[in-house]
């Protein structure tokens, strides 16, 4: 069960979080990994640490707040952040561990989970949100005590380009394809079928933003069976096309 949070709102705010928000941020501003951020009814940044606005590209928290995403990434990223938003400020529904793709600034990518709750008010009205995203480490740290996920983890890595069946990564790690996937669900929260395809989406964006190679050798390189199948899956995941995102983050 998630526990509401609240805000106490002053009488000129018009129910919406103010600048005082910022004071929540309490350990957050001194967390390194964990990027903590509050926003407004309008979608504007009331808060944010020191490892959010390093993630965006900003130098200053004074670059961030009072801004949406639209001002400060791109578009189809900010879409993106914005539809959850709404979903969690109208809906009252928190969104928990969602996986994301995220390009950095020097065009490397890397997993993040994002986590969005809804702030109310001391009347129950839901006047924002909070929420935090980190660097979703999908290796051996995130593995635990499953050194037969580690094997499964550098294979899929190693070789996600190739033809790679559930039945092949259970084989590797020396398990029933039943204990492989209860195993993943337990650690990442997906099955290995759905991990080895964000794997193919991470190596599909890093040679769409550093390398010209034509579509279809990209989809072939990354391992989908095709240009049209890597745009369908490309697209459902990161709402946007192979194209649309080379064009957003020209080498």
């Amino acid at each position: 069960m998630v526990q509401k949070s609240t805000i106490i709102v002053g009488e000129n705010s018009n129910n919406d979080v103010d600048q005082s928000s910022a004071h929540r941020l309490g350990l957050f501003a001194y967390l390194r990994d964990i990027c903590y951020f509050t926003k407004d009814r309008a979608h504007r940044f009331t808060a944010a640490n020191d490892a959010l606005v390093h993630l965006i590209g900003r130098r200053d928290q004074d670059e961030v707040l009072g801004k949406t995403d639209y001002e400060l990434i791109a578009p189809y990223l900010a879409d993106s952040y914005q539809k959850d938003d709404e979903d969690v400020m109208c809906t009252g529904e928190p969104i928990m561990n969602k996986v994301e793709l995220v390009t950095h600034n020097d065009l490397s990518v890397e997993w993040y989970t994002t986590t969005k709750l809804p702030l109310y008010d001391a009347s129950g009205t839901i006047v924002g949100l909070e929420g935090f995203t980190r660097e979703f480490k999908a290796a051996r740290a995130a593995a635990g005590p499953y050194p037969e996920l580690s094997n499964v983890i550098d294979f899929v890595e190693q070789n996600f380009a190739s033809r790679i069946t559930v039945a092949d990564l259970a084989e590797r790690a020396g398990s029933t394809v039943r204990t492989l996937e209860r195993l993943f669900q337990k650690r990442f929260n997906m099955s290995p079928f759905a991990y080895l395809k964000r794997v193919r989406l991470k190596g599909a964006c890093r040679m769409l933003t550093q390398t010209n190679l034509p579509l279809v050798q990209i989809a072939a390189e990354s391992g989908f069976c095709d240009q049209s199948y890597m745009t369908k899956e490309f697209a459902r995941f990161m709402r946007i096309t192979p194209q649309a995102y080379r064009d957003s983050h020209p080498a």
